[in-house]
């Protein structure tokens, strides 16, 4: 018998090990690929790609959910989850870190397992393939307030193309632009212009989709090599013949579709079983008679349409189908023998499939209502279908340099500097600019820096030889005797850090501040110039505790939709406690579009202590000596929705009578919303917190034998809590210092106030200050006045800032 030596494998044949390939996972072949060489090139070729596609095709396997969410801490990033429809399990795919949270749409339906996702704030668009979690972001392209893009496969290419077609700004507003981008084409990172652009005789149609795709959320389809939108017909004077305008993405051309025999106003298309299908919409008549309509494009040279399948809502829960402003069908799956299923979505983040055969709904995902606790439109539908590929995600150059091992060293080398340094190094070269500019780097920085999550506290006093604010951190001023001296001469308000930003408020202006590199913004507020038409002597008592300024009280927060910073401005103009009677104004600032926007008064008056701020909303304590209401309670300012409510206080906060000394104010301590009491007689600050919908005592801060922190004479506000040894910070804005709530007792602690501004040594510490200069001729309302002590402020370590709005670009 002939024995085969040990050191000669069997080998079986590529055909044979490319049909063992077919069949593994997405995952498997990916992990395979490490394996040798060999094995890379075959799984990582066009055709093993093409033959991977026609045999997931063939299976007839009910497709997965594909649906966006904001992540869970809403910060610059979306999460993608799937979901099959036998399970009612999610899964977290990957996380877009630089995506927007709830602005981002994803595509309809893939197309060969890859989809468009489209972020409305940056704006940008990313392609992805969820099956091998690749992503990429598209090069920048003409911004515009409304434009429309799908995504679609060149048949003749064999090339994916991100067409978007726009309307013009400015002197150009009336005209219409379309844009290519070909993913690993030869135009490389560029979008180019269609050639000819968009023909006259398409240029209402092309309004009317724009408008259709972009104020009812209803994004073009890819069909038969055509991109497809929907054009709305009361655009018209007279219906149009027209119902859908068409794109070739081989032939680059504009074509339309002739209407059904119906007005197509309020239907949306949808792709099945590889046809082009317009679905009517009959929920107005919920519960009796209300229906669904599936119509079949037959013929595009005629515009033959024919009624497919009619879909009977009245037999469910008319509150599933009431309420959505939004239902859309997104595809099919199954057998005309086994029973065809159509998927349907709603707005209300719910998912539905109907079965042909036994005419019967059944909900299939509700979870992601869990996911978006907020939600940017009322029409908007998460919802994809989500099929397995190996569809390559072409990178840009852009991002390839990024990813290089001597992009990543530098990056590590950035990470660790200053910020002001960081910024600095943005000269260097045009690569370092685009690093350092980028959206990942500024949140990896900010995670870098404040990853111990201990209170960082700067001191802030008078800007030295030009208008604005001097910071120094607090360990500098220690260490340097020279530093005590840069006392304020005007009264300032500083706001705890927002998303790498702090508000510094005087009598007239609110500066928005980035205290590590320099960055202000000056906000010049409406508080004198409203109150003055009201003609009114102001007639309230002035607040004398360090932590309030004239008759206003403004808080920074942060739109977790828009990822924007806003600042909230409350301004009293009559204050009156012996009548209880008051009068104020509210606005809304938005710090990136530099924009004012009036508000409804709150539902009830508040104090003049600052607001705390969390997950997107501002809170105030109320004040009781105004108004009708007698008692305290808490009042929120919900960013997203920009509308006010009400929380009730815990009982021993709550209750106020006009003999009482005791003080409340809230504050935010450890990422939770507290309402503090301050009780002079007792000398201690009660302090509770609310979570999940209830109180409960957090602190209890004895004062008794601290007279520099009695309450008798000073407001004293916890700051915060150091998360290594839980000691508290507390502020009188006059002395600072850590209190201990184990030993009760103050640990350390520093007088802001102890020696005056010398104007002819501030070359001396002049050094270790961080200042903003600028040529503009602004200054302090009221400088000249009596020196004040230095303000501490909490601040993060970060890059964050606010481009200047520069002119808009219009394309030639």
């Amino acid at each position: 018998m002939k024995v085969m030596p040990s050191s000669v494998a069997p080998v079986l044949p590529d055909e044979i090990m490319t049909e063992v390939f077919l069949r593994l996972p997405i995952k498997s072949i990916l992990r395979f690929r490490a394996v040798c060489r060999s094995w890379d090139a075959l799984l990582s070729s066009e055709e093993f790609c093409n033959l991977h596609m026609a045999a997931t095709e063939s299976v007839s396997t009910p497709p997965k959910l594909l649906f966006a969410s904001p992540a869970a801490n809403f910060n610059y990033s979306t999460a993608l989850y799937s979901c099959s429809l036998s399970g009612r399990r999610d899964d977290l795919l990957f996380t877009m870190d630089d995506a927007r949270g709830n602005f981002v749409d994803v595509s309809p339906a893939p197309c060969h397992g890859l989809s468009l996702l489209y972020d409305a704030v940056a704006p940008a668009y990313y392609i992805c393939n969820a099956a091998t979690r690749a992503v990429t972001r598209l090069p920048p392209f003409f911004e515009v307030s409304n434009a429309t893009a799908g995504l679609g496969f060149d048949a003749q290419t064999r090339k994916y193309k991100v067409v978007r077609i726009f309307k013009g700004l400015g002197h150009e507003a009336g005209s219409l632009y379309c844009e290519i981008y070909t993913l690993g084409g030869e135009d490389g990172d560029n979008w180019r212009p269609v050639s000819g652009g968009v023909p006259f005789r398409f240029c209402s149609f092309a309004r009317s989709a724009i408008w259709y795709a972009v104020f009812r959320k209803m994004q073009p389809v890819f069909a038969d090599g055509f991109l497809h939108w929907l054009i709305e017909p009361s655009f018209f004077a007279k219906t149009p013949r027209a119902a859908i305008l068409s794109f070739s993405l081989t032939k680059e051309t504009f074509s339309w579709v002739r209407s059904p025999s119906f007005v197509v106003s309020g239907a949306h298309l949808v792709k099945l079983d590889d046809h082009l299908c317009m679905v009517r919409d009959f929920r107005v008549g919920l519960p009796a008679g209300s229906r669904l309509e599936i119509w079949k494009l037959n013929d595009y040279s005629s515009g033959d349409w024919s009624l497919n399948l009619q879909i009977d809502l009245s037999r469910h829960v008319p509150r599933d189908f009431i309420e959505p402003q939004a239902v859309k069908i997104i595809g099919s799956f199954g057998s005309s023998k086994s029973g065809k299923k159509i998927i349907i979505a709603t707005s209300k983040h719910k998912v539905f499939f109907y079965d042909t055969l036994s005419k019967t709904l059944e909900a299939i995902h509700s979870t992601m209502e869990i996911h978006s606790s907020h939600q940017s439109e009322p029409s908007d539908i998460r919802f994809s279908l989500f099929r397995e590929s190996l569809v390559r995600v072409h990178k840009t150059k852009e991002e390839v340099a990024f990813s290089s091992p001597l992009a990543k060293v530098t990056e590590e080398i950035l990470l660790r500097l200053p910020a002001k340094s960081a910024l600095n190094f943005r000269l260097v070269c045009k690569q370092w600019l685009r690093l350092i500019k980028s959206e990942s780097f500024a949140r990896s920085f900010s995670l870098h820096k404040n990853m111990d999550r201990r209170p960082k506290i700067m001191l802030v006093g008078k800007g030295i030889g030009q208008a604005g604010f001097s910071f120094i951190p607090l360990n500098k001023w220690i260490q340097d005797p020279s530093n005590k001296g840069a006392l304020l001469d005007t009264k300032a308000v500083c706001s705890k850090p927002c998303h790498g930003l702090n508000l510094v408020s005087i009598k007239n202006m609110d500066y928005l501040y980035n205290p590590c590199t320099g960055f202000r913004i000056i906000h010049h507020n409406q508080g004198p110039i409203t109150h003055s038409m009201w003609n009114l002597p102001f007639n309230g008592v002035q607040p004398d505790h360090p932590f309030a300024v004239g008759n206003k009280c403004v808080g920074l927060g942060f739109n977790p939709l828009n990822q924007e910073h806003v600042i909230v401005e409350l301004f009293y103009h009559v204050k009156n406690y012996e009548s209880r009677q008051y009068h104020s104004s509210c606005s809304v600032w938005t710090c990136g579009s530099r924009h004012m926007q009036p508000l409804p008064q709150p539902p009830l008056p508040v104090n003049d202590m600052p607001p705390a701020y969390l997950d997107g909303t501002l809170y105030w304590m109320s004040e009781p000596r105004l108004g009708q209401i007698h008692n305290r309670a808490i009042v929120s300012y919900n960013i997203c929705t920009m509308t006010f409510g009400v929380i009730p206080c815990p009982p021993c906060i709550a209750t106020w009578n006009s003999r009482s000394t005791c003080q409340a104010f809230v504050v935010e301590l450890e990422g939770v919303l507290c309402a503090v009491l301050a009780d002079p007689i007792a000398d201690d600050l009660d302090i509770w917190k609310w979570e999940l919908g209830q109180w409960s005592r957090a602190y209890r801060i004895c004062l008794k034998f601290l007279p520099e922190y009695y309450l008798g004479a000073n407001i004293v506000v916890p700051l915060a809590v150091d998360p290594t040894d839980g000691r508290i910070l507390l502020s009188t804005g006059r002395r600072l210092g850590f209190y201990n709530p184990l030993k009760q007792t103050i640990e350390q602690s520093f007088a802001l106030d102890q020696m005056a501004l010398d104007q002819h040594t501030s070359s001396s510490f002049g050094k270790n200050f961080s200042y903003h200069s600028d040529r503009s001729t602004e200054v302090l309302d009221g400088m000249s006045g009596k020196p004040m002590p230095l303000v501490p402020m909490l601040y993060e370590e970060s890059l964050a800032y606010y481009p200047f709005a520069g002119k808009r670009r219009v394309l030639k």
